[in-house]
């Protein structure tokens, strides 16, 4: 309550208690008839005849005394004093109960008196403006739910998060509920809207992992001096600031010197950077830019407290700013970012940060690397390799059917039998779908065929597919489908255990989809992680 209201209800009581004593002789006077002439708030800006649920107000008039009940809208009942009441003047709490039917906008109040009389007068109850207390969780996830926490949640025209508006749920007065948009990087504000007024608050959210800054350049992190030192046959090395991706950057040049064979800038040894010792739950990201020099390549080195340098390595492909994303188990050991054979960094003892520009012959000379926001990333699960793939790629969409909706799968097509095709969400071989066949009878091995889109192929060359398969006992086979014919691969017998079936064939045209041909037999079995490959 604020100050001016505890000096209101202050002179009120000392009214009150002065009107009973000059006006109790009064009691028994039959000449006046029982009027409200106005009822006042303690906040005395809002005029008269209104007021905000839980403000105490003061009802002015003639011939006030004795009165036993006061109700709003014949349904919500004042609890108040009579004590302290007399023929001038009635004070009381402005009563909120959803339960009882109160509601806001203009109403009547009804006095009694304990000889039946009755007298009424208009009134107001105001909206309050939201309040916010808290959220759960805390700090909510991308893609879940929200539950914001407060009060006065009635009416609610808008909920916007981050400037946009969100789909929202009011399950009470007391709470809202949404789900974070899966695009967001970060928290910020969120604001409520309510016919009553509006109501902000930051809300954070959790990515899945802890940031630790290594430095911003700005002042920021755990290395936050720009005391980077230089060596090697580097050419110069500046603080910037023009047209950074946030405030200042460092830039490395290096103008084509090999009197030493390399070159780079380092952060200061400082103490430890994290607790976490998985290498696979830490991920290093640095925003990098050639300033035009395309193709020059950047090694990072991470150092351990045995003085390890720990490399991995990144080619500048497109001009502007971009991000060096490594695994921290991505990074090869003693400078040689392909040396992943030898064990792994571990993430509790690194202590330094090193940025180089790789001299080999394909940087162009001069070059020029710009760098900014040094973070690691501190997941709580197991994330995956950040190096780029080797070997042949499955060049199928969606092979592992988890896109779709109901029991349609993206990128792939029922040519027969599609009421034999379901999504399946119990029997998986890995995901969260997977393709159920149920044939009622034997038939023809075209009777049901899971069709995958068109995908490239080289002609003449060899090509293995495969796909994970259990249930009950069936033949199966592939086949393509090509303008330049169909090929026919051998037949394979479902297991009750999950089984990989493979097959390879000599490409004969530029554009090949792969069909599952299941037909044959009886029963029902599933079908997961389907994959078309160049044969090794």
């Amino acid at each position: 309550m604020n100050t001016n209201k505890i000096k209101y209800i202050k002179y009120l009581f000392i009214f009150l208690a002065s009107t009973f004593v000059f006006t109790a002789c009064d009691d028994n006077d039959d000449m006046l008839e029982p009027v409200i002439s106005g009822i006042y708030s303690s906040d005395t800006g809002l005029g008269v005849n209104k007021a905000y649920p839980e403000d105490v107000v003061m009802a002015e008039g003639e011939d006030l005394q004795n009165v036993k009940t006061i109700f709003f809208d014949n349904k919500v009942e004042v609890l108040f004093n009579p004590v302290f009441n007399s023929n001038l003047a009635i004070s009381f709490t402005v009563p909120f109960d959803e339960a009882k039917g109160s509601r806001f906008g203009n109403q009547i109040i009804t006095f009694t008196k304990e000889d039946g009389t009755s007298f009424q007068s208009n009134f107001e109850i105001l909206q309050p403006t939201p309040f916010i207390a808290n959220f759960n969780p805390e700090r909510p996830t991308v893609g879940n739910q929200v539950e914001v926490n407060g009060e006065w949640f009635y009416n609610v025209l808008d909920v916007i998060y981050q400037g946009e508006s969100m789909e929202f749920n009011v399950v009470s007065s007391e709470q809202i509920t949404f789900t974070i948009p899966v695009d967001l990087t970060q928290g910020g504000e969120l604001e409520i809207i309510t016919e009553g007024g509006s109501i902000t608050k930051e809300l954070d959210i959790y990515l899945g992992f802890e940031e630790l800054l290594v430095t911003d350049f700005d002042g920021g992190g755990l290395r936050p001096n720009n005391n980077w030192v230089t060596y090697g046959d580097f050419n110069t090395f500046e603080y910037k600031e023009a047209g950074g991706i946030s405030g200042n950057y460092a830039e490395l040049t290096w103008a084509g010197a090999t009197a030493n064979g390399y070159n780079g800038s380092q952060s200061d040894a400082g103490a430890l950077m994290m607790e976490e010792s998985n290498p696979e739950k830490v991920v290093f990201l640095m925003d990098v830019n050639a300033n035009g020099a395309i193709g020059t390549s950047v090694d990072v080195f991470i150092v351990d407290t045995d003085g390890v340098n720990w490399a991995f390595n990144y080619v500048i492909a497109t001009d502007g700013w971009q991000t060096i994303e490594g695994l921290v188990a991505d990074f090869g050991k003693n400078y040689d970012p392909s040396n992943q054979s030898n064990g792994d960094a571990n993430p509790a003892a690194l202590n330094q940060v090193k940025v180089s520009i790789n001299q080999n012959a394909v940087t162009p000379n001069p070059s020029i690397v710009q760098f900014d926001n040094i973070k690691w990333q501190v997941y709580e699960t197991v994330q995956p390799s950040k190096l780029p793939p080797t070997g042949p790629q499955n060049i199928l969409l969606n092979s592992d059917l988890e896109l779709g909706d109901g029991d349609n799968f993206e990128n792939w097509g029922m040519w027969n039998g599609a009421d034999r095709m379901f999504a399946e969400t119990t029997e998986i071989y890995s995901g969260a779908r997977a393709l159920k066949v149920v044939n009622p009878a034997a038939g023809n091995s075209w009777d049901t065929q899971f069709v995958s889109d068109p995908v490239d192929t080289e002609v003449d060359k060899e090509y293995t597919a495969s796909m994970w398969i259990k249930g009950e006992t069936a033949t199966v086979r592939f086949s393509t489908n090509a303008a330049a014919g169909a090929l026919y691969g051998p037949d394979f017998t479902v297991t009750s255990d999950w089984q990989q079936v493979t097959w390879d064939f000599v490409a004969n045209d530029a554009s090949t989809s792969l069909v599952l041909d299941m037909g044959v037999s009886q029963g029902t079995f599933y079908v997961d992680s389907i994959e078309l490959k160049e044969k090794i």
